[in-house]
């Protein structure tokens, strides 16, 4: 019936039940007064009647008649208001559908005054009066239906899938609704939260065309997306057209840009937004803190760290656990184990317990400067603490253990942290697998690889690399052979780190294999393999200095210039952290 009436106003709009009969029971509703009246006539008549029966009867006969008047007379005072009650809604449903008739035919006699030069004010009156109420029904509806369209968007968007959130977004236009700021902020952010920058972009110059003015949460949701694209100009290039526009840049906006540049270890660059921000008016945050001081610790600038964390105080703010956090890692990063220690007491000092994290940072500081008893210690700490320990504190553990030489350490911890519980990966493996190589123990090597393999760990090409390296310096080239046949089997490509040791396995043996290790070479390159110094070095072993540069030559090989890489231990854990 409502979506009757509703026909008839001329909306698009279907009129809730719960609007209809709260409409029924506004002062100004004229049809109640008839119907109490009639009730209480009804009331009155049948009383009337049983009075006339008990005067006019007598005897038992009379008596039950008496019983049965009373009763009928009970019945319709109580069924008939509880009728009206629960019909009220279809009564003013009723009433609708009279006033969407009534309303057409007001405005065809309207027509008909129009051409016939006549309209009067109490007409007028009417008209008014006839079409008030439908529109605040309406659009009281019409919210509430645009609310949980956006809710759905909303979930299209935490769910990753931008096509639906447009595809809702288009269903709200084919409905005659117009979407709101809201509506886009949620496309946009289905967009930006794919990483697809431009497709964003695009539903913000949309609400543009369509007369609706993107605000600050339209904008920090476009820098955000910027910053997990890396794109740290594109994140300052929205803050600055946010600015342009008039809309209102906040804390988050800044902080958004800071941590861009500080991500990429821009300093400077972040500083110069914090200084803006202040400058603003905009109080900067812990948030915005914390991103210049990680910034700092990838930089392992330990100063830097510690000056942001005092202008941080000086203004007020409270350091959380993640905060002192940032500045251990700064520490460890360095390897500056007294200063890691030192924030860490003091920390505890200013009643903000170190996690899980604080705690790894810590022993990671150790494992740096390779100090197995002082990482043995705090890891020791942390379970005194109550903290329960992770994959990465245990690896911590192990790698500074491996980073001492001292294998047993590592391969015992390593048992510990599967005894805990605590599965370990294929970093955890290669870092104990790595340290073996240092010390040339291929009989331990073996046996950790095939414990990693028995616990489900599929080796990655690092971890056959440090396998092979023992083998390799023996000279013992059958059994890295063996090894790359084995990974090739499985599935990995050859990389640079197993091209050395197999290089160095043709330079150790007895005889040298230099037909061998130039046939391997060139393989690799062909395959596209990056070439190293160590490379080079290993193939300059196996063929000869003079042999090797004219193998550069030939294949058109640029020599990597600089300094030498860093440690070939270093360099293995690093890499498994990636093909990790």
């Amino acid at each position: 019936m409502a979506s009757t009436a509703n026909s008839y106003s001329g909306s698009n709009s279907v009129i809730p039940r719960k609007v209809a009969f709260k409409w029924s029971g506004r002062k100004n509703d004229t049809t109640r007064i008839p119907t109490i009246l009639l009730i209480t006539g009804l009331t009155l008549c049948v009383y009337i009647l049983d009075v006339a029966l008990q005067e006019a009867g007598s005897g038992e006969q009379a008596a039950s008649k008496f019983s049965l008047i009373e009763a009928v007379a009970a019945l319709v005072c109580l069924i008939v208001p509880a009728a009206w009650l629960h019909c009220g809604d279809a009564l003013d449903s009723s009433c609708l559908l009279w006033g969407a008739f009534a309303k057409k035919a007001k405005q065809s006699k309207h027509k008909q005054n129009k051409t016939a030069g006549a309209k009067t004010p109490c007409a007028q009156k009417q008209e008014s009066t006839s079409i008030s109420w439908p529109n605040q029904a309406t659009s009281s509806m019409s919210m509430a239906r645009l609310g949980r369209w956006n809710q759905s968007i909303n979930a299209a968007a935490k769910a990753g899938n931008p096509s639906k959130a447009e595809s809702i977004l288009k269903d709200i236009e084919l409905a005659g609704f117009k979407p709101d700021v809201v509506s886009y902020n949620s496309v946009i952010h289905a967009c930006a939260k794919m990483g697809e920058i431009r497709r964003a972009e695009h539903w913000l110059q949309v609400m543009r065309t369509k007369s609706i003015e993107p605000n600050t949460i339209s904008f920090n949701i476009l820098m955000d997306g910027c910053v997990k694209n890396d794109d740290a100009e594109g994140a300052e290039w929205w803050l600055n057209r946010m600015i342009l526009h008039g809309v209102v840049a906040n804390e988050v906006s800044y902080a958004t840009v800071i941590h861009a540049r500080a991500k990429r270890g821009d300093i400077p660059a972040a500083e110069r937004w914090l200084r803006k921000m202040i400058e603003a008016g905009v109080e900067p945050n812990v948030v915005s803190y914390n991103s210049l001081i990680h910034g700092c610790g990838r930089r392992a600038d330990v100063a830097s760290a510690e000056k942001w964390i005092d202008e941080m105080l000086a203004r007020k703010l409270d350091p959380e656990v993640t905060t002192y956090t940032l500045v251990i890692d700064a520490c460890a990063k360095a390897g500056d184990i007294i200063r890691a220690e030192k924030w860490l007491e003091t920390m505890q000092e200013r009643n903000i317990e170190p996690n899980v994290v604080s705690f790894s940072a810590m022993i990671d500081a150790c494992a740096k400067a390779s100090n197995p008893v002082r990482a043995e210690y705090w890891h020791a700490k942390m379970s005194e603490k109550g903290v329960q320990p992770n994959a990465h504190s245990f690896s911590a553990v192990i790698n500074a253990c491996a980073k001492a030489g001292d294998i047993r350490a590592a391969v015992q911890w390593l048992d510990k942290m599967e005894d805990a519980g605590i599965a370990a990966d294929v970093v955890v493996y290669s870092t104990v697998l790595d340290a073996c190589a240092k010390v040339g123990d291929a009989d331990r090597s073996a046996q950790v690889f095939k414990q990693m393999v028995a616990n489900g760990i599929r080796p990655n090409v690092v971890s056959y690399a440090s396998l092979a390296r023992p083998y390799a310096h023996n000279g013992d080239y059958l059994e890295v052979e063996k090894l790359r046949k084995d990974m090739e089997g499985n599935g990995l490509k050859i990389n640079e780190y197993f091209l050395y040791a197999l290089l160095l396995a043709y330079a150790s043996a007895r005889p040298r294999q230099g037909e061998k290790a130039e046939r391997a070479f060139r393989d690799a390159v062909k395959a596209g393999v990056e070439i190293n110094r160590h490379v080079l070095t290993a193939l300059g072993r196996a063929v000869g200095r003079n042999r090797c540069n004219e193998l550069v030559a030939e294949l058109c090989i640029q020599v990597p210039q600089g300094p030498p890489p860093q440690s070939r231990g270093g360099i293995a854990r690093r890499a498994a952290r990636i093909n990790g």
